[in-house]
C-alpha cells in the first residue's frame, strides 16, 4: 500500500530489521566505534595542524595533501591486488580485527613517544600513524565489511543497511564529541582522550572477533540450507 511505502514505515521496518537481528546489531556497533575513534582522534590532529602556525587555508591545504597521499596509497593496494591478497591472508575475523589493532599500536606509539621519551608528538609521525587505518579501511577491510551482508534479506540490505551505515557514523561520532566535552569539562587533557581511545579499540576487538563468528555461523547455516 501507500502507506506502507513512506518513509515512516521503510524507517521503522529498518530498525525493526536492525533489532531483531544480531549480525547487524554487531555491524552497527563495529562502525560506530570506528566512528568514535575517528573522532577522538581528530580533535588532536586539528590541534597539531594549528600548532603548525601556518594559515586556515595553509593547514586545509596540507591536510588536503595527506588525503591524497593516503588515495594514492589505497588505489595502488586496490589496483596491485595487495589489499585482497591481504584479507585473504588474514581471513574474515583477522581482517575484521586489523583496525583497531593498527589504531591501538598507533596510539600506544604516540603516547610511548610523548609521555615515556618525553618528545613533542610530531604531526607527521600522528598522520602517518592514523592514515595507516584509513588505508586499510578502504584497501583491505571495506570490502569484508560489505560481505557481511550478504545473503541477508531485502529488509537487511535495502532498508536496515543505509540505517547503520548512516546511524552508526552519527552515533559514534556524536558519543565520542559528548566524551571529550565532558573529559574537558572535569579537567581532562589528551591523555584521558588517548585512554579513551585505547579502551574503545579494545572494545571494538572483542566486537570484531564476535562479529567474524556470528558471520561464520549465518554462512554455516546459508550452507546447510543450500545442501538441503
Amino acid at each position: 500500500t501507500e502507506e506502507a511505502d513512506t518513509f515512516k514505515a521503510r524507517l521503522l521496518r529498518g530498525v525493526t530489521t536492525i533489532l531483531r537481528s544480531n549480525l547487524l546489531v554487531t555491524i552497527f556497533t563495529y562502525n560506530a566505534l570506528y566512528a568514535s575513534t575517528t573522532t577522538l582522534l581528530s580533535f588532536r590532529r586539528a590541534e597539531l595542524v594549528t600548532r603548525r602556525g601556518l594559515t586556515a587555508e595553509g593547514n586545509a591545504a596540507f591536510l588536503a595533501q595527506v588525503q591524497v597521499a593516503s588515495s594514492v596509497v589505497v588505489a595502488c593496494m586496490q589496483i596491485s591486488g595487495l589489499g585482497g591478497s591481504l584479507a585473504a591472508a588474514l581471513g574474515m575475523r583477522g581482517t575484521l580485527c586489523l583496525m583497531p589493532a593498527i589504531r591501538f599500536g598507533g596510539v600506544v606509539a604516540l603516547a610511548y613517544w610523548t609521555w615515556y621519551l618525553g618528545a613533542d608528538c610530531d604531526i607527521g609521525l600522528f598522520l602517518l600513524l592514523d592514515e595507516a587505518t584509513r588505508v586499510i579501511n578502504f584497501s583491505v577491510a571495506k570490502p569484508v565489511r560489505e560481505s557481511l551482508w550478504r545473503g541477508l534479506s531485502n529488509e537487511a540490505r535495502y532498508e536496515a543497511k543505509p540505517l547503520v551505515d548512516t546511524l552508526a557514523n552519527r552515533w559514534g561520532g556524536g558519543s565520542a564529541a559528548f566524551l571529550v566535552s565532558l573529559a574537558g569539562r572535569l579537567g581532562g587533557g589528551d591523555g584521558v582522550n588517548m585512554a579513551m581511545v585505547v579502551g574503545i579499540c579494545c572494545w571494538w576487538v572483542v566486537v570484531a572477533v564476535n562479529l567474524g563468528g556470528v558471520r561464520r555461523r549465518i554462512d554455516r547455516e546459508l550452507e546447510k540450507n543450500k545442501d538441503d
